[in-house]
This record gives structure tokens, C-alpha cells and sequence, in this order.
């Protein structure tokens, strides 16, 4: 019976995702025009995992933890943004399990399915948690990814960026006092290193930046 209510609401969030379509729910004031995109489609961060990786169970393990942090910052970055809709990773598995083409391909045809003008790819190359405390890490976290924000029906590219950074010492850099001071001189987690990257990196995209 748990089995079977785990599937089921599943499949009822499969069918609300589908009926309520990738509709943005603002509002525009009266002959004010509509702005670039409408709807946004966010699906689940991938690990960018080589055959090296594979062989390297940790590293594969840093990756994937990655990922599911990512998800949850994205899904709380976006909560406010009522023209964005995040595909968590079981909705994505529905959705894609008859696709044979590349991510780009598959992420155009899962968004014209919901009726979204663009889908955000995000990929975690590198997830090394800090080691030690606030005052005193023996390695320093290190977070790198990067995404491409696509529009669906042109397969463009939008906005692209990237994030890489190995927090470093003060005395290691000495032009990273502002850095230093707005971290209050800690050593932060690489999920906080993450959100840095986010809130930072998508404030050059217009589409993906808080208003």
C-alpha cells in the first residue's frame, strides 16, 4: 500500500504538472507589453560525470550531492517567481523516459509538451565540501557549474554563465577582502559557496535575475 501512494502522487503531480501547462501567472497592467518570455521551464541539475568519475566513487558521490543541493537552491531561488516552474528529478524521470535525443533536444520537447518559451540547463562540474570549521578549514569548499538558459522553439541560447571558486584565505588573496568581510571572514559550506554562485551568476541573465 505505501508503494502504491508513493506512484500515485506521482502520477498526480505528472498530471497537475501537464494541465496547469507552464503558464506564467503574472499579471500585466493594461497595454503594458508582455516581456520576452512568459514561462520557464527549470529541470534538474545534471552531474557532468566521465568515464574517470565512474571509477572514482567518491567524486561520483561529491557530484550527485551536488546536484540535489543545486535542486533545492534553485527551487528556493524560483519560489517567487510565479512565471518559472521547476521539474523536480521524479517528474523529470516521467517525462523523458521515451526521448532518445540530447539533453538540449529532450529539455525543447518536454517544454513544448508544457507550452514554456525557454528551459534552464544547469550542470555541476565540481562539489567538494569544506573540511573543518567556520574559523579553521583544512580544505576550503570548491563549487563549479554552469548553465544555458534555451529558448524552446529557436533552440538559442539565451544566457549562459558559469560559476568557478575554491574560497580562498584572505592572505592567499589579498584582493578578496570585500569577499572575505561579506562572508564575516568564515569559511563557508560549498552549499553557501553554491547559492553565492547563483544569486551572483544570474543577476547577468535579465530572464533569471530577481526583479
Amino acid at each position: 500500500m505505501k508503494k502504491f501512494a508513493v506512484i500515485s502522487t506521482l502520477a498526480l503531480s505528472i498530471i497537475v504538472l501537464f494541465l496547469s501547462g507552464c503558464v506564467g501567472t503574472n499579471k500585466l497592467p493594461a497595454g503594458a507589453q508582455s516581456p520576452e518570455l512568459q514561462a520557464i521551464i527549470i529541470l534538474p541539475v545534471a552531474t557532468l560525470v566521465s568515464s574517470d568519475d565512474q571509477a572514482n566513487l567518491k567524486r561520483a558521490q561529491q557530484l550527485q550531492r551536488g546536484a540535489e543541493t543545486m535542486d533545492r537552491l534553485l527551487t528556493d531561488y524560483f519560489a517567487e517567481m510565479d512565471n518559472v516552474k521547476v521539474i523536480s528529478v521524479e517528474q523529470m524521470q516521467v517525462l523523458s523516459k521515451n526521448y532518445r535525443s540530447s539533453r538540449a533536444e529532450q529539455a525543447r520537447e518536454i517544454g513544448q509538451r508544457l507550452g514554456c518559451d525557454a528551459v534552464l540547463l544547469t550542470t555541476i562540474n565540481r562539489y567538494g565540501e569544506r573540511q573543518g570549521s567556520d574559523y579553521s578549514a583544512d580544505q576550503p569548499a570548491s563549487v563549479a557549474f554552469n548553465f544555458k538558459l534555451l529558448a524552446i522553439k529557436s533552440g538559442r541560447t539565451i544566457c549562459s554563465g558559469f560559476f568557478d571558486e575554491s574560497q580562498k584565505s584572505l592572505f592567499e588573496n589579498l584582493l578578496s577582502f570585500s569577499g572575505a568581510a561579506r562572508r564575516q571572514f568564515k569559511w563557508i559550506t560549498a552549499t553557501d559557496l553554491a547559492k553565492e554562485g547563483i544569486q551572483q551568476r544570474f543577476a547577468t541573465c535579465p530572464n533569471l535575475r530577481h526583479q
